[in-house]
This record gives structure tokens, sequence and C-alpha cells, in this order.
């Protein structure tokens, strides 16, 4: 085939497929080189008059098949020139011809085309450079890098790489210095790979160096990054110096950041000084810092980090140390004590989380943590023993035992309360002898009360011996034979009675109220007859008791305590609530919410008055006179019954109400509350109200809360009652319980110092004041699981209840504090059964969500009900649904269920008589 025939062909472009090319190609045969360029301005010019890109494709597929057999080095200069004004589609096949035509002479021309404004052209000349290297292409490339403008320069750099990346070092680093900020960035990213450095980190590290001051933020945390990755810590710090102290925090954190792949003890103080300089997010970045070096030169700035002012340090250091002890790069113990010594409850509460997550299969742990005890603050040993005891067991006690011989009365002090705790046979004998023989008086009342927590009769002769020949110990003595039931020990206890001390008098009377040894009636007798009106009532009581067992008549004692006790019972007997006392009237119980009489005689105001006073102490008896009124707790020792008791003045005379107390706790699940009350139990903070009328359960709901925290979770949880009503014993949980008036002064004082008791949930008893329902929202705020009552019957009127009890000018910042604090508030009712004995619950449920929270801050309190009323997937339920619903099933009677609606009409055809028909006409 002759050219001229080629060239018509190469014009038409008949070809519909790659094999009609290749039989093209083997009929054109070979091409002389002087037809090459020939055909190329063909190309060029079917191209400039043809609009159809398909046959240009294959036009230029032609040409290849016909110059890849010619091998001319002369053909070079025409390629390249070609590729500088030929279309992507040619351009693509020029790169392939080139290197087959490579000609050294020429590749000062290809390199020039790096300078072509046009990037298609600068990336086909790179490929084709890449492909055919050399000494002279590297030349050429390291000569135009560092010329300022250069628009290849970033093709150049691959071209480079690719050709000889160890030797490319100098060339990157001069980019370094001219590029623009993405070259520059670019020179950095080939630098740290492997195939550039791995030969001489150190000359990479000195290129990278140029950047770590660049104006550009970008460049320079990049160069940092890249910087620590390379170099030795000598060449960071360095160079490192002045981004370490730059205005520019983002800089300065890539330069904090790049401080983790050095571990030396001057890295750890430079970081060190950042904690303390910050700003957080240095500070934040530093300890990440710390974290990474992970050596034991960490622990002490990361343990003044835990008392940072500033919380998210806190608790970020907490963090860190967490996971440093268990990946087991630091000392466990050491890390255990200095989390439990931040001000930070959530810190402190991590640290007890960190001791009991670690398993101690070894028995390594727990020595080292009880050796670092001795010298930590009450407090920190108090929290870390919650965690030995779980961990060790009764392995703890020979150590333990070890403390009770130390000089420090406070650690002493620990040590016994330690055993008191852990209640091991075992250390019976050492803790005699610290009761007999401890200098300090409150370890050996301590003592006493661990002897008698082992209910050991071994005991039991050195308990009397102590209480007879230390009279220090007596009223701790008598209190721990009552505990051990101790009966052999009533004469003993009986020879305390004529003490002058009324204290030592009241225990031993207690005392001997619990042993029940009706053999002492003679020594109780002379007391009925003492001043103390405390001590006159349990006189009674006990000398009453004694001689109805004894079958003798108690009418010679003096008869209202026994007259008391026996109402009492009897409201305990029918499944009463409460017990009524007011004068000129009969007795009244009060059950299933109707008052019948309990006895037949009317009470004169005298009557009433001789049933209760006795039962006062002196300081209630100057209260009710001061305050009109007074709240105690009133146990009837035989029937082991409790009550909480009102005593209050009214027209005619003393009045009273005793509300009697379940001795035991009910299931959470067997109340009849829906199951989303159970779940705000787990709740790690925020506040909790339960809301209803008097006698409506609310009381028993949050006992039953606190027992299922109790029994699932390791808390500490202190209650403030007025009066104590439900006794919780330690299970999972620390429970501590205050009694207004008993175990503090008064409401206001104790909760000035709940907070300063380390608590995980507090249970304010009701929410009726100021400073209350400020306490409540503060504590919530703080971090605390806060419990509470209140005597509202909706969730939108809580929520007015809480933020009006406020002055005008303080309702809009407690409204934003309530909206982010407030979990819930469940109100409910209890109603007599309509289908059998009984009662039934009734409750309203709202969950405090965005939209909720949201109506809050606006004052809009009023349309909670519509957003309850649409969200009962989520657990929320209004009070008159559950009320129509209860009715409907009929548990309730409808009329119950219309009293206590909010919306009176929805109920109204449930109690409208049914209309009776019309009498029909007689006929006329």
């Amino acid at each position: 085939m002759t050219l001229k025939d080629i060239l018509a062909q190469l014009k038409a472009a008949p070809w519909q497929s790659d094999a009609e090319i290749e039989a093209f190609a083997a009929a054109a045969g070979e091409l002389q080189a002087g037809d090459v360029p020939k055909l190329l301005d063909a190309l060029a010019i079917s191209r400039g008059g043809s609009a159809d890109a398909a046959a240009h494709r294959w036009r230029c597929q032609a040409f290849l098949k016909l110059a890849e057999k010619v091998s001319d080095k002369a053909l070079f200069a025409s390629y390249v020139r070609a590729l500088r004004t030929s279309d992507p589609q040619l351009r693509a096949v020029l790169a392939q011809l080139l290197p087959r035509v490579n000609n050294v002479a020429e590749h000062p021309a290809l390199v020039a085309l790096l300078r072509s404004p046009d990037g298609g052209v600068r990336q086909a000349a790179a490929q084709v450079l890449s492909g055919i290297g050399g000494k002279t292409v590297f030349d050429l490339l390291s000569d135009l890098v560092q010329e300022p403008g250069f628009p290849g320069r970033s093709e150049a750099l691959d071209v480079m790489v690719s050709v000889a990346p160890q030797h490319s070092v100098p060339a990157l680093k001069s980019v370094l210095a001219v590029g623009t900020p993405a070259e520059k960035l670019k020179a950095i990213g080939l630098l740290l790979e492997p195939r550039c450095h791995s030969k001489d980190p150190a000359k990479a590290a000195e290129a990278l160096a140029i950047a770590v001051g660049d104006a550009q933020e970008g460049v320079a945390v990049r160069a940092l990054a890249g910087l620590a990755a390379l170099a030795s810590e000598q060449t960071y710090l360095e160079h490192a110096g002045e981004p370490l102290e730059s205005p520019n925090l983002t800089v300065m954190k890539a330069a904090v950041e790049g401080l983790k792949a050095f571990s030396s003890p001057e890295v750890v103080s430079i970081l060190e000084g950042k904690l303390r300089s910050g700003p957080n997010v240095i500070r934040l970045a530093a300890l990440d810092a710390l974290e990474a070096i992970g050596t034991s030169d960490v622990l002490v700035p990361l343990a003044e980090a835990l008392g940072h002012a500033q919380l998210a340090v806190r608790a970020r250091a907490a963090e860190v140390l967490s996971r440093l002890s268990r990946a087991g790069k630091v000392e466990l113990a050491r890390t255990i004590i200095w989390l439990l010594r931040s001000r930070d409850v959530n810190v402190r509460r991590m640290a007890v989380e960190v001791a009991q997550s670690v398993r101690d299969p070894t028995g390594e742990l727990w020595p080292k943590l009880l050796a670092h005890l001795r010298d930590e603050d009450w407090w920190v040993r108090e929290r870390v023993m919650d965690a030995l005891i779980d961990m060790a067991g009764d392995q703890l006690v020979r150590s333990v035992v070890g403390y009770l011989q130390d000089p420090s009365d406070l650690v002493r002090r620990w040590g016994v309360e330690a055993l008191l705790r852990l209640r091991a046979p075992e250390a019976l004998g050492a803790l005699v002898r610290t009761a007999t023989g401890d200098p300090d008086w409150w370890v050996r009342e301590r003592a006493v009360e661990a002897i008698a927590a082992l209910k050991d009769p071994r005991a039991v002769p050195h308990l009397v011996n102590a209480m007879l020949g230390a009279p220090l110990l007596q009223v701790a003595c008598l209190q721990a034979l009552a505990d051990m039931e101790a009966r052999e020990a009533a004469p003993h206890a009986a020879t305390l009675l004529g003490s002058e001390d009324p204290d030592v008098q009241l225990a031993a009377l207690e005392c001997l109220r619990v042993l029940n040894d009706p053999a002492q009636n003679a020594s109780v007798e002379p007391l009925l007859k003492d001043p103390s009106a405390e001590v006159r009532a349990l006189a009674r009581e006990l000398i009453a008791r004694w001689r109805t067992e004894g079958g003798e008549s108690a009418v010679t004692v003096d008869q209202p305590v026994a007259v008391l006790d026996q109402l009492l019972v009897a409201v305990a007997k029918t499944d009463g609530d409460d017990l009524i006392l007011a004068p000129g009237r009969k007795p009244v119980v009060k059950r299933f919410g109707k008052a019948q009489p309990i006895a037949k005689n009317v009470f004169s105001a005298e009557r009433v008055r001789s049933l209760l006073v006795p039962h006062l102490s002196a300081k209630q008896l100057e209260d009710l006179e001061a305050r009109r009124e007074v709240d105690f707790s009133y146990r009837v020792e035989s029937d082991s019954l409790r009550f909480r008791v009102n005593v209050f003045h009214q027209l005619g005379g003393l009045a009273a109400v005793f509300r009697i107390i379940k001795g035991v706790i009910p299931d959470i699940s067997s109340l009849g509350l829906p199951p989303i009350v159970k779940d705000l139990a787990e709740l790690p903070h925020g506040l909790v109200l339960v809301g209803g009328p008097t006698g409506s359960g609310k009381s028993t709901t949050l006992a039953a809360l606190i027992d299922h925290i109790n029994r699932t979770s390791k808390r500490h949880v202190i209650t403030l009652e007025d009066p104590i009503e439900v006794v919780h014993e330690r299970k999972q949980s620390l429970v501590n319980q205050r009694e207004i008036g008993t175990h503090t002064g008064s409401f206001s004082q104790a909760l000035r110092s709940t907070l300063r008791e380390d608590p995980d949930v507090i249970l304010v008893g009701e929410m009726r004041d100021l400073p209350t329902i400020s306490f409540a929202v503060s504590a919530a705020e703080t971090g605390h699981l806060v419990f509470g009552t209140i005597h509202t019957v909706s969730a939108a009127g809580t929520v007015d209840r809480l933020i009006n009890v406020f002055p005008a000018l303080q309702q809009d910042h407690v409204r934003s504090l309530l909206a982010g604090s407030l979990r819930a508030v469940v109100c409910q009712y209890l109603h007599r059964r309509r289908d059998g004995p009984g009662r039934c619950l009734s409750v309203e449920v709202m969950l405090n969500n965005e939209a909720i929270a949201n109506l809050i801050r606006k004052g809009k309190a009023f349309q909670i009900p519509s957003v309850i009323s649409t969200s009962r997937e989520a657990g929320m339920q209004l009070m008159d649904s559950e009320l129509m619903r209860l009715a409907k099933e009929g548990k309730i009677s409808a009329e119950d269920a219309y009293a206590k609606a909010s919306s009176k009409k929805e109920f109204e055809r449930l109690v409208s008589p049914e209309p009776r028909p019309a009498p029909e006409a007689k006929p006329a």
C-alpha cells in the first residue's frame, strides 16, 4: 500500500473494529521514518476539519499501529513538537511512542514541555520522562524545580522521585523554599515516603526543618508532623522551639503533638509546662502526648492535671491515667490513688470503676493499693476500700489488723472501720484488744461496733468487762450487747440504770428492751419517777410489757403507753395506713382512703396528751411549743412496727397522725409502675421527681427506686428524710440515711454538708421550700442523681411549682437550669380497686426530651401535656389517659376517675346516668 493510499485511508477512517485496524496495519507494511511526520500532519488536518470524535480515535489507533514499527531516533524531536499541540487522544499515543525512539540529545526539548501552561501537556511529558529517566533528565529537572514560578514543579517532583527517589531530597528541600503551599505540601509528603528517606532520614528531616516556620499554617503543621516522624529528639526540639510558642494555636498544637514521638524527661517537662500555660486545646493535646509517651515519668504531670480548674482537663487526665493503667504502662495502684485524690467527683468515680473493673487473679494489686493508703487522706482510704473489699475480701484482714497498731489515730480509725465492714471472725482478738486498750475513744467505740457486727458469743464477756471497766465505752457496749441479743448480759446492763449519765440510762433501758429479761423489772421500776420524760416513758413501756407477758395486770402502771401500742397494732392488723388521734373524738383508722373509728371510747384532750407526750424528748417538746407541731418516728417493739408521726396543736388540744411504715421494701416491678420508671434508677445524673397527694405512695416508689439502685449498682446514696421511713441495708451500694432532727439539725444544714460527702445519688424526702428546691436543682446540675417528692399531681404543675418558688428575677435562669437538669417527673394516685380488695395505681410520666426542655425554657409548661400525649412510644403517659383506661377496665370507679381527672369533660359520659325512656302515652 502506497503512502498516498495510507493517507487516504487515514483521512476516511473507515474502521469499525480492532480487527479492521490490524488488517489495515498489515496491508500498509513498514513505513519509512520520513513518512511518520506526514501522517502526523494528516492527523492534525483531519482532526481540525472533522467533528467526529469516534473517527479521530480510530485514526489515532491506526497511527499507533503504523508508527510503533518505526524506531528511528530522529522521530523523537517530531513527536515532542507534536506533543506540545496535540489533543488528548493523540497525546496519549505520542506518550507511548516517545520511549521507543528515545534520543538523549533531545531530552531538553521534552523537559521544556513542563513549562507549558497546559496541564495535560505537562502530565504527558512527565509520563514520558518517568519512563525514560536518566541522569540528564534528573539534572535538568533539578535546576528547573528551583526556579520561582515554574509551572511544572509538581510534575517534575513526580518524575524525579520515580527516577531517583533517594537523590531527590535536595530538590524537595529547594521546593520547600520556593514552592507554592500546595507544592510544599507535596514535597513534604514525598519526603515522608520511605523510598525517599529510608537511607538517610536525617537528611530528609533537615529538609523538613525548613518548613516548620512556614507562614502557611497547613505547611507548618504538616512539616512538624513529618519532622517528628524522621528527626531525632534533639533535632526536633531545636527546630520546634519557635512553633511551641507560636501565637497560632493550630501550629502550637501540631508542635505539641509532635512530642508524642519522644519520651525523655525534657519532653515530659515541656508537656508539663504546656499543661500549666494552656489554653485548653493545648492542654488536651499535651495530655494526648503524655498518653503516647506512657512511661512512669508522665504520672507527675497527669496527677497535677487531675487538680486542674477546668473540668475538661481533669476528665481527660483521668481517662489517660485509666487507659495507661489498664494497658500496664504505669503502676495501677498509684494510678488509682492519684485518681482518688482529685477534687472532681467524676474523676474519683472513675478511679473506683478502674479498681473494680481490673481483675487481680495473682493477688498483686491489692497489697500495693493497701500500702499506698497508709499516707493518704481519710476520704481516699474510704473510697478505695470498696474496691479492695470486692477485690480481696477476707484476705485483707491480716494486713488491716496491722493498721490497728499504727501511731496515727486516723489510720487506726480507718483500720477499725475496714474491719467493721469486713466482718471477719478472725479479727475478733484484735478488735477486743483495740476496744479495751486503744488510746483514742473513737477507735474504741468503732471496735465495739465491729465486735457486735461479728455476733460471736465469745465476745460477750469481753464487752461486759469493757462496759463495766470503761465509763466512756458504756453506751457503745450496751448498744453492742443489744445488737448481739446477748440476753445473758441483761443483769450487767441493769446495773447501769442508776448511772448519773442520762445517756447511759437510756442506753441501758434500750438494751434491756431488746434483751427482754423480765427479771430486771425491779431494777427498772425506780426509773418511773426519773426527771427525764424519755426515761420515764421507756421504763413504763418495759414494765408494762414484762407484766403483761408474765400474766400480771398492767393497771398498776401508767396505762397510756400500752394503749397507744394496742391501737397501732390494731391499725397494722386491719391493713390500715394511718391512726388519727384528736381530742373529743374516737381514734380513727384510715384504710384504703376511708376513715373509720377503731375504738369505742371518745378520747379527751387530756387522754390524747397523755398518750403522746411521754414519747417526746425534751427537744421535741420545746419544738412542739415553739412551732406548734413536731415530726418524729415511733416504733412498737413488740410487733416490730414503725410509724411516722406528726403531733400538732389544733382546736381543743393536741392531735396526732401515725402513718405506718412498711418494713418490707417492695420490688419496684411489683408496684404497678410503668416499666420506664425502673429505668430512672440507671440515670447517671439529673433530677427525678415523684409527685402526688398525701397517701399516694410517693415514698414507696422512691424507696423501691433506691432499693433497686442498692441491689444493682455500686454507688454512694445519701437520703435526707423527715423522718426515716424505710431502712436500706447495705447490698451493692452504700446507703447513708439521715433523719432531720435526729442526725442533723435542719434540712438546710443537711443540704449544705451533703455535697461534701461525695454522694452519687441524693434522696431529698420532700421538696417543699426554696432552699430545698434550689439545692436539688444545683446538685443535679453538678453531676448527681437527685430524687425527691413534691405535692403536685401533674408534670406541668410540677414544672410550674419548681419555677414559681423562685423570685421573679431568677425564674428565667432557673428555667434554663431545669431544662438541662430535669430528667423525669412521675405523678401518681392510689385508688380503691373496684374489682376486688386493695388499691391500684394511676401514673403520669414525663421524660425530659428536646421538645419538653424547649417548653420549659420558654415558660410554656402548659403545653407539656400535648407533648406527653404524642410520646407514648418513648414511655410517656398522661394521667387522664391512665384514669380513662383503668375506669374502662373496671379497676376503679368512674366517679374516682372523674374526681382526679384534669379534663373533666372527657369523663362526664362515664358518670352521667343513662337517660330514661319517656313513658308511653295512655289512650284517651
